[in-house]
């Protein structure tokens, strides 16, 4: 009897080591599927990234290809600008206008001065003296221009 209740529980160990190892079989594959599929997407996902690189590193090509050109232009331009004021001695021309612009305001202040003077003579005029001089000398004319026929 003793044999038979080893015996018996060695087939019930034999029998729950089995079930177990079949369980561990299933959480194994469940495991191994789980691991593929978290290895196919960090897969695409690092697809995703290496596209996404690849797209930037050419717009950042084209940007730094414009980028070059604009600087080109720049020093370019900077070159011919320099030269232009070294031609031009922009200094002596801006005095030249400078003094050009002062000496006429000295001649406009003279004309002005000149133009006042001119206005105070004007306005002592005595205007009915001066028409009373027009008229005695039309009276003096009229009678020379009918001897001259006229």
């Amino acid at each position: 009897m003793e044999n038979e209740i080893i015996e018996n529980n060695a087939e019930n160990f034999e029998q729950k080591i089995y079930e177990q190892s079949l369980i561990q079989t299933e959480l194994l594959e469940k495991q191994t599927k789980m691991v593929k599929t978290q290895t196919i997407l960090i897969s695409v996902f690092m697809l995703i990234i290496a596209l996404a690189l690849i797209i930037l590193s050419i717009q950042i090509g084209g940007v730094l290809e414009k980028a070059n050109s604009a600087i080109s232009e720049v020093t370019t331009l900077t070159g011919e600008l320099s030269t232009i004021l070294k031609e031009s001695n922009l200094v002596e021309l801006l005095n030249n206008a400078n003094t050009l612009i002062e000496s006429t305001g000295t001649s406009l202040a003279y004309v002005l001065e000149d133009m006042g003077e001119a206005l105070e003579s004007i306005s002592k005029l005595d205007i009915e003296t001066l028409n009373g001089a027009i008229s005695d000398l039309q009276k003096v004319v009229q009678p020379l221009s009918k001897l001259f026929g006229k």
